[in-house]
């Protein structure tokens, strides 16, 4: 049975103009649920669940199709919501999902039509609303995640009026974003192939943005889909706990020479003091190098923008509102992507700062953490044509014996941004380097980062390791994270 539900003052406001003026031939309308479903919380039969749609110009909404056992409860025109009733019970007769398709038209009978998802969930949610962060990690499939749209870094306080994908590595690695009666939300689907469930979840990184409601951007959050436990695997280095995988990874190569464990080790890049991510090469050779296709919240391709750091866009303000920039240095101001100036605060040594980029319990480590290690023995004794093949170096902790595996995944050259794996010295060209920021910034403007390389030429004297090379903070490079 068909319903419609009607926006009475679009309709009274159409009728008086008709009558005053006559009515116009051609017509605009808008109509589009963002979230693009309703999700049921777990076991929760005869439940009721609500989202927002967006409109324009709609004077009423017909409903098409239900899911069978499903209800439409309400869409309210004005305050633009959408109300479904999940089945009060599931036997052969009711489902635990399905779509509800509907119809908007204008008050001349132009006309629109969507397709909603509606089911309940299989899985608890994952609740983050008291754990702020500026990254949020997702490792459980056919799951929602929900966090707080008003709180962004640890503490900043948002006037979010709505938020929506800015961009992801693949798409639909986070479905059905939401933001509803204070609480946000994403989901992670589990892969299916030939329509059978696989067990596993598609793994990525994906850009959350939130808006206010003149529609700008006033914080990110990034979501980080992986299929490894990123807060269980850590590896304990100067008597603190750090992350076994790097921030945006799916795994931790170890090493390995498979190029599927290697592309997936490589982790996101951040320009020193930036909260945002970076992705990286399009594929684990760095071919070409290619950025890495994204995607936009429609699913079409996006991409990086480069550009120089100057006094309008080299500043804090602008970079936050610009996440999909690489802010090339300022050769005026130490090649710092700051024009003016540097922010020794952005990223703390002591405590987590709102720009720290980790999810939360966890910050960007000082550069003592690395001061006690060096690439090892076997590794160093290596003929280069097997090291190259591991992408990377075992690090020995020398106090203790301990050893631990780092991806040599290059930077983002601080001149102009391009993927950068070879260390670019007209003397001893390294056919893949590895650089990894700290939260150290130093008094020249620079910052320390754990540096290595390989040399395949002249190995036994130019293989290196530095615990804490001064780099340029315009460079972007990959982090690990430690336990604050």
């Amino acid at each position: 049975m068909k319903l419609r539900f009607y926006n009475h003052l679009i309709m009274a406001a159409v009728a008086l103009s008709m009558i005053v003026a006559g009515c116009k031939k051609e017509e605009t309308m808008s109509f589009e649920v963002p979230s693009k479903s309703i999700l049921i919380e777990v076991d929760r039969a005869g439940a009721e669940g609500t989202t927002t749609f967006t409109s324009e110009n709609v004077s009423a909404v017909d409903v098409r199709s239900v899911a069978q056992g499903w209800e439409v409860v309400d869409i309210n025109l004005y305050d633009k919501t959408i109300t479904v009733k999940s089945p009060s019970m599931f036997d052969n007769d009711e489902v635990r999902s399905g779509t509800i398709s509907l119809e908007a038209f204008t008050p001349l009978g132009k006309s629109e039509s969507v397709t909603i998802d509606v089911a309940i969930l299989d899985n608890p949610d994952v609740d983050y609303r008291n754990a702020p962060a500026n990254c949020y990690v997702a490792n459980k499939y056919d799951t929602r995640y929900l966090f707080n749209p008003y709180v962004g870094g640890n503490s900043t306080e948002l006037d979010t009026e709505y938020i929506e994908i800015i961009w992801q590595t693949e798409v639909n690695v986070i479905e059905y974003v939401d933001m509803y009666d204070g609480v946000a939300s994403f989901y992670v689907k589990q892969l299916k192939e030939n329509n059978e469930p696989k067990g596993e979840l598609k793994p990525g990184n994906a850009l959350i943005g939130a808006y206010d409601k003149s529609g700008n951007l006033i914080w990110t959050w990034h979501v980080w889909v992986t299929s490894s436990n990123p807060e269980a695997d850590v590896v304990a280095i100067a008597g603190r706990e750090l992350m076994n995988i790097n921030l945006g990874a799916n795994c931790n190569s170890e090493g390995d020479s498979d190029t599927k464990k290697i592309g997936g080790s490589y982790g996101l890049y951040y320009q020193w003091g930036r909260r945002t991510p970076i992705p990286g090469p399009q594929d684990w050779s760095f071919s070409l190098n290619y950025d890495k296709i994204i995607y936009n919240k429609k699913g079409y391709e996006t991409s990086l923008k480069y550009v120089t750091s100057d006094a309008e866009n080299g500043n804090v303000e602008w970079a936050e509102k610009n996440p999909l920039s690489i802010i090339c240095g300022n050769k005026d101001n130490d090649y710092d992507w700051i024009y003016s100036g540097h922010d020794d605060e952005l990223w703390s040594t002591t405590t987590k700062s709102e720009h720290d980029p980790c999810p939360a319990g966890w910050r960007i480590p000082d550069s003592s953490i690395y001061a006690n290690l060096t690439i090892t023995a076997t590794d160093d004794d290596m003929n280069w044509q097997e090291a190259q093949k591991m992408y990377g170096w075992h690090l020995e902790d020398v106090t203790t014996g301990a050893t631990y595996f780092f991806t040599a995944q290059g930077r983002r050259n601080y001149l102009d941004g391009r993927l950068d794996i070879v260390n670019d010295d007209d003397f001893r060209p390294i056919p893949w380097s590895g650089y990894y920021w700290t939260a150290s910034a130093l008094e020249d403007g620079n910052a320390e980062a754990m540096f290595f390389d390989l040399n395949s030429e002249t190995r036994a004297t130019w293989n290196a390791f530095e615990p804490a090379r001064s780099m340029r903070r315009a460079n972007a490079m990959p982090v690990r994270c430690v336990r604050e």
